[in-house]
């Protein structure tokens, strides 16, 4: 799949929104570029393409959600952009109403 075709696929809103990359140790992390497909995640550390790891995401008004990720491409010293790979249906449909709610408004900094 083309990724600049993915990237206009769905509705995206700027953030920033807190998040955490959970593995052996929650690592909380800053999302950006939020949409149902993914978001890029601002980090120091070095992430590699392909790399799938659990992600939570605290959506305003709603609450967090649990999603799979994977590293689709980073830029170094900055961060890396993640697509979902999986996402419940409660999850997806949490994420697509508080996509609806933010689209057009300033950015949410809680």
């Amino acid at each position: 799949m083309d990724v600049t075709a993915n990237r206009r696929e769905y509705l995206r809103v700027v953030g920033p929104f807190d998040g955490r990359r959970v593995g052996a140790l929650e690592i909380p992390v800053r999302i950006y570029d939020l949409s149902e497909g993914g978001c890029f995640i601002h980090a120091m550390h070095e992430q590699q393409p392909g790399i799938r790891f659990p992600l939570e995401i605290d959506l305003p008004y709603d609450g967090w959600v649990r999603v799979k990720a994977e590293t689709i491409y980073r830029k170094p010293e900055f961060g890396y952009a993640v697509r979902f790979t999986e996402i419940t249906d409660e999850a997806g449909a949490r994420l697509r109403r508080c996509l609806e709610l933010l689209q057009g408004r300033a950015p949410y900094d809680p």
